[in-house]
C-alpha cells in the first residue's frame, strides 16, 4: 500500500489521492516545477521515490514526498492557469513537516498550511486578475516606441 494513501479522508472537504511513484528521479521534474517554493529549494525535494498529490477543492493541491522515515513535506502547489512569475511575487504558503500518521498529518495541514494556502491563492487570483485587466485596457500599439501617429484633423498647415 502506498505511504499516503488516507491521508485525504483526515482533511476537510473532498479531497482525492493521486499516488506518484519514481523509478528514476527525472520522472519527478514534472511535479516539482508546479511546487510553490523557490526554484533552488525544489532541488531538495527530489529522488524521493514515493509521492503523492492530494486534490481538493477550489483548485487546492498539496505535494506530499517522503521526508525522514517518520515524516513526510506537505509541500502547496502552484495551481494550473497560474504563471509562476505571477505566484512568486506573492508571499507563498509554507512547506511543512509533519507526522506520516494521518491524522496529524491533516491536523498539521489544516492548522498550518491550508490557511495561509488560500490566502496566497486568492491573493495571486487577484494579482493574475489585475495583470490580465491591464493588458486588456492597453492599446495594442500603445508602448511601442516610435509610434508613428497620423496627424490631427487640420492640423497639416499649423507651425509649431
Amino acid at each position: 500500500m502506498h505511504p499516503f494513501h488516507h491521508f485525504a479522508h483526515h482533511l476537510p472537504g473532498t479531497w482525492k489521492t493521486l499516488h506518484r511513484e519514481y523509478p528514476h528521479p527525472v520522472g519527478q521534474s514534472v511535479d516539482l516545477w508546479r511546487i510553490w517554493t523557490l526554484p533552488q529549494d525544489r532541488p531538495a525535494l527530489a529522488g524521493r521515490p514515493h509521492a503523492a498529490t492530494l486534490l481538493g477543492p477550489d483548485s487546492l493541491e498539496l505535494y506530499l514526498v517522503e521526508h525522514r522515515q517518520d515524516r513526510v513535506l506537505i509541500c502547496p502547489v502552484i495551481p494550473y492557469g497560474i504563471h509562476e512569475d505571477i505566484a512568486h511575487r506573492i508571499p507563498g504558503p509554507p512547506t511543512v513537516a509533519a507526522p506520516r500518521d494521518p491524522a496529524r498529518a491533516a491536523w498539521r495541514i489544516t492548522d498550518r498550511v491550508l490557511p495561509h494556502y488560500t490566502t496566497a491563492l486568492a491573493d495571486t487570483r487577484e494579482a493574475a486578475e489585475a495583470l490580465y485587466a491591464r493588458r486588456a485596457s492597453t492599446p495594442l500599439f500603445s508602448s511601442v516606441a516610435g509610434t508613428v501617429r497620423a496627424p490631427a484633423a487640420g492640423a497639416e498647415g499649423r507651425q509649431q
